[in-house]
């Protein structure tokens, strides 16, 4: 049985969004749902309510110290940023928890991910983006379809990642020479399986090439170029040496002003340094 069948056979063992997500969609589709009702869900999950205040008075959002509940981060950051933590909470734990022999550690891809996410919303915001919610959460989901390997064909995947690093290859490449599919694939099954609304679907899928013909192509922009200045900055671990070459197109369609990176790399290694110390340190 080839990879991709072999993944596909395993698709009921894949891990599930945690539960308290379709809850939380479930209540925020009643357009009668308030602040409170939300936060009382979350309140539930002890760990899941702490982190979310902790990023709420983060320097990701801005609002240090000034946010003590969670019907008050709801208020200030958005019932759907809101949801969004909890889901990217929730998917890292799950795959944190993995144990075994890994050919990279998941924490190092995480990071990698991590930093993509917290690129992947300062350039939203710099765009004056108004619904930056997808944003962060399309940046930590563009790898995903790479933990579904560790999780599931460890060995292999490393076979992957020595001939990626043998050759000098992308890990994309490095995959379908050795797998015959490689972590987009991957990422696609997992998202279907979860259900994740288009525009992240998008991101994952087109986060490589950097463009797509629809209303998501400046979202898949900006997680193609985020992916490659936090491979630049060495900012976790991707599978790979090789810095991704960006789409010029992507690049150019971003406009940024030629002083961007500099001026924002402090904000960046902030915010970046603060959601290490939210997902990854507790």
């Amino acid at each position: 049985m080839d990879i991709l069948n072999k993944l596909i056979a395993r698709a009921d063992e894949f891990p599930t969004l945690p539960t308290i997500y379709s809850t939380l969609s479930d209540v925020m589709s009643n357009p009668r749902s308030t602040a409170h009702d939300v936060a009382n869900i979350i309140a539930e999950d002890q760990a899941a309510a702490a982190k979310v205040l902790k990023a709420a008075n983060s320097p990701i959002y801005g609002f240090r110290g000034r946010i003590s509940t969670i019907s008050q981060a709801i208020i200030f950051i958005g019932f759907e940023e809101v949801r969004n933590l909890v889901i990217a909470m929730g998917i890292i734990d799950v795959f944190r928890k993995m144990k075994g022999n890994f050919p990279i550690n998941p924490v190092d891809l995480w990071k990698h991910s991590i930093a993509v996410g917290i690129i992947t919303r300062l350039l939203g915001k710099t765009l004056r983006i108004t619904n930056l919610e997808n944003y962060f959460l399309a940046g930590i989901l563009h790898d995903i379809g790479k933990l579904l390997f560790l999780k599931f064909i460890p060995d292999e995947y490393a076979k992957s990642i020595e001939y990626a690093m043998e050759k000098n290859l992308p890990a994309r490449e490095a995959e379908n020479a050795v797998l015959g599919v490689n972590h987009i694939i991957a990422g696609e099954i997992l998202a279907e399986k979860w259900k994740l609304p288009q525009s992240l679907k998008d991101a994952i899928r087109y986060h490589a090439v950097g463009k797509i013909d629809n209303a998501n192509n400046v979202l898949v922009g900006c997680v193609h170029i985020a992916n490659t200045v936090a491979s630049l900055l060495e900012l976790g671990q991707a599978g790979d040496d090789i810095v991704p070459t960006p789409n010029l197109d992507a690049w150019k369609a971003l406009n940024l002003p030629d002083n961007f990176w500099s001026k924002n790399y402090d904000t960046l290694m902030l915010e970046y340094d603060a959601a290490i110390g939210i997902f990854l340190l507790n």
